[in-house]
């Protein structure tokens, strides 16, 4: 069934008239006669009853005709409204974005997500507040639009990179590792671990690291939470290893932060996205404020 030709029909029981409807429309009265009759052989019913003596159509509707209408309204509002719809989510009037941010990820991107709720204060947000891990695994199923990754992308991945910090050796003050400037991790050896839990890529890539050194790290606690792993190494439960620019904001009366060696860590972020599927107006707008606003991208 045409949407133009229930148009057409619409535009006729309006106006009562085809040659009304016929002017309305822009369009010459055989075409307006040939769309309803093509309409009528396509749904195998008179849509008009036929004039006297069947020399002339009057505009009086049959009642399949009448059936048709209401439903041929129905039919036009839900069209139109799904154009209004699609042409507010184009113009960034309607929709959401669901960002990944693995732990703290919101408080890195906090300025960014506050100038985009500025810019587009219609856009509903959403986050998925998991490791990178599981943050990897909704941006390959699609069940977000965009995440914050550690390390080496999938093939079908695209990002923008947003940090680079070295990883340090978070140890208690007055500890032996305060004096140092930089430990290699096979000196780490006979340390006890504050790591983090499994579904952070982050506990994989210093136990791998770990384990390509010849040792696994005694593990003492494990833990999704920052401030948590930075207080049990405040009480002097064990050692953590974290990004450095993190550790600069800690309290340095009351901890030491020394530079990882051999290997050397890093903690290399990328704002990550899906790039075999089709990208959301606001997915842009995001992206684009991420990529005109990295030096906003701090603790």
């Amino acid at each position: 069934m045409d949407i133009k030709a229930l148009k057409v029909f619409v535009e006729i029981v309006n106006c009562r008239s085809f040659t009304l409807a016929a002017e309305h429309l822009f369009m010459t009265q055989p075409t307006i006669s040939k769309t309803i009759k093509n309409l009528e052989e396509d749904l195998s019913t008179a849509l008009f009853k036929k004039g006297e003596a069947g020399r002339k159509r009057e505009v009086a509707l049959t009642y399949e005709g009448e059936l048709i209408y209401q439903h041929a309204l129905k039919m036009l509002t839900e069209q139109k409204q799904l154009l209004e719809s699609l042409d507010q989510v184009k113009n960034l009037k309607k929709g959401q974005l669901i960002i990944g941010l693995p732990p703290l990820g919101s408080v890195l991107l906090s300025p960014l997500i506050a100038l985009f709720h500025q810019n587009y204060p219609d856009i509903q947000l959403k986050f998925l507040e998991v490791g990178a891990n599981g943050i990897e695994e909704a941006i390959a199923d699609q069940s977000i639009d965009v995440g914050i990754l550690l390390g080496n992308l999938r093939p079908n991945f695209s990002a923008i990179p947003i940090i680079d910090s070295p990883m340090c050796l978070l140890s208690k003050i007055r500890s032996h590792w305060s004096a140092t400037t930089i430990v290699r991790l096979e000196e780490l050896k006979e340390e006890s671990f504050l790591l983090y839990s499994d579904t952070f890529a982050l506990n994989r890539m210093i136990t791998q690291a770990a384990n390509a050194i010849g040792f696994e790290p005694k593990v003492v606690c494990k833990s999704g939470q920052w401030d948590f792993i930075v207080k049990m190494v405040e009480l002097n439960m064990g050692v953590a290893i974290l990004p450095q620019i993190y550790c600069e904001q800690l309290d340095q009366s009351k901890f030491a932060s020394t530079v990882l060696v051999k290997p050397d860590l890093h903690w290399t972020l990328s704002m990550a996205w899906n790039n075999s599927v089709a990208m959301s107006p606001a997915t842009k707008a995001w992206l684009n404020i991420v990529e005109n606003n990295l030096d906003k991208i701090h603790f």
